[in-house]
C-alpha cells in the first residue's frame, strides 16, 4: 500500500483519469448536440471524430451518393467527416460505406441486427392521411417489416423497429412531406 511511484508515473495516471472524464463528459454532451445523420456503423460522436481520418472512402464507396463531407464553414472538428441526410435521399443500408472504412470509425461491431440512424416522425399537420386522404404510400415503402403500420388509415411509427432509412420520406406524396427523420440524439 505504500508503494512509491515516480513524477512520470504520476503524471501519466492523472492524465488518464482526466482525460476519461473529459471523454465521457463530452462525449455524451456531443451526442446531445448532434443535429446530423451519421452513415450505419458510426461510433460514438467523440470515438467517431478521434477514429475518423477524413479520407473519404466512405462517400466514393457509396454506391447510392447519399454521403457528403463536412466543409471548414460546418466547423473545424467536423471537416472531411461523412454525414447523409435521409430527410432528402435515403439510405439502403447497403453497408459498403463500413466496408472500405480503414479505421473501424464506421463498423459492424456493436450494430444490432438493423442498424439505425434516426426515427420516422409523422407530421401530423402535413400528412395526407391525417386529413381524411386515404395514402399508405410511407407504409408500403417501409423496408422494415413492422417499423411503419397502417392503424385505421392512419400510419403509425414504431420507434423499436425504425431505422431512419428515409424511404418513407422519399415516397410521400405530400407536397410538403407529411414525415421525416429525426436524429437520435
Amino acid at each position: 500500500m505504500n508503494e512509491r511511484i515516480n513524477r512520470r508515473q504520476f503524471l501519466s495516471i492523472n492524465l488518464e483519469a482526466t482525460v476519461g472524464f473529459l471523454g465521457n463528459f463530452l462525449g455524451t454532451q456531443m451526442e446531445q448536440e448532434r443535429d446530423f445523420f451519421r452513415p450505419p456503423g458510426a461510433l460514438n460522436e467523440l470515438e467517431f471524430l478521434t477514429s475518423c481520418t477524413r479520407c473519404g472512402k466512405c462517400k466514393d464507396g457509396c454506391p447510392e451518393g447519399i454521403i457528403n463531407l463536412f466543409t471548414l464553414s460546418d466547423g473545424a472538428k467536423l471537416i472531411n467527416t461523412p454525414y447523409l441526410n435521409p430527410n432528402q435521399s435515403p439510405c439502403t443500408f447497403c453497408m459498403e460505406c463500413v466496408e472500405v472504412c480503414p479505421t473501424n470509425a464506421l463498423s459492424r461491431i456493436g450494430l444490432l441486427e438493423e442498424p439505425s440512424i434516426g426515427k420516422a416522425e409523422i407530421l401530423t399537420n402535413r400528412c395526407l392521411a391525417f386529413q381524411e386522404v386515404m395514402c399508405d404510400f410511407c407504409v408500403r415503402s417501409c423496408p422494415v417489416k413492422g417499423a411503419l403500420v397502417s392503424m385505421n388509415g392512419i400510419p403509425k411509427v414504431i420507434d423499436e423497429n425504425c431505422t431512419g432509412c428515409g424511404m418513407c420520406v422519399a415516397n410521400c406524396i405530400s407536397e410538403q412531406k407529411g414525415i421525416r427523420i429525426q436524429t437520435l440524439g
